[in-house]
């Protein structure tokens, strides 16, 4: 009888050891695969600079991660931007791929910037990202530098 209860705390030991085996594992593969899956922008340069009667707004960034976005607006002081054009390599974008660097181009009408203040602005993806930039206020339309 005593061989029987000593098999019977095995199994039970080792059905323990391989649900805890099978968690860790199940967590490891969903946060690597979670990480693979991740998209994200860098805003590296914010510029804004008056343009007739509004603001234009010049974004440079960098997307990094896995797939690529959408941007679907941008957003100065509050108040949205009309038209909104991505360029990548030079030229016109739907989508920003990961590893592209890309200029993104927006006019924000009513928008007033002066020169010695950092407007704060947003910008928006379709896939429902945003992200948040302190755009530096220029005399026209600045170079993104590499």
């Amino acid at each position: 009888m005593r061989g029987v209860v000593v098999s019977i705390q095995v199994a039970i030991l080792l059905a323990v050891i391989l649900a805890i085996a099978f968690a860790v594992a199940s967590y490891l593969y969903t946060t690597f695969n979670a990480a693979t899956q991740y998209t994200y922008i860098a805003v590296t340069q914010a510029y804004a600079y008056p343009l007739g009667d509004g603001a234009g707004v010049k974004l440079c960034i960098s997307v990094g991660g896995a797939g690529g976005l959408a941007i679907s607006g941008v957003e100065l002081n509050g108040v949205g931007a009309t038209k909104v054009e991505v360029y990548v390599r030079g030229s016109l974008a739907s989508q920003v791929r990961a590893g592209d660097v890309a200029e993104v181009k927006a006019f924000v009408p009513g928008a007033r910037v002066a020169p010695g203040t950092m407007p704060i602005g947003r910008l928006y993806t379709r896939e429902g990202f945003s992200f948040v930039f302190t755009a530096t206020v220029v005399n026209g339309e600045p170079a993104c530098i590499s």
